[in-house]
């Protein structure tokens, strides 16, 4: 008997396109809520240095 030779199989990639948009949605939010929160408790100070 012959046998059939084996090959691997490709499996299709996975699409990540909805990962990495995630990812980056989570890190802007992160980066926007670190800028309110100094805002929130550094905003007297940075409006005095400005000199306002």
């Amino acid at each position: 008997m012959s046998e059939m030779p084996v090959t691997p199989s490709e499996e299709p990639k996975k699409n990540n396109t909805g990962l990495i948009i995630g990812i980056v949605v989570v890190v802007l939010l992160c980066c926007c809520c670190s800028v309110v929160a100094g805002g929130w408790f550094f905003g007297d100070a940075i409006v005095a240095a400005m000199g306002m």
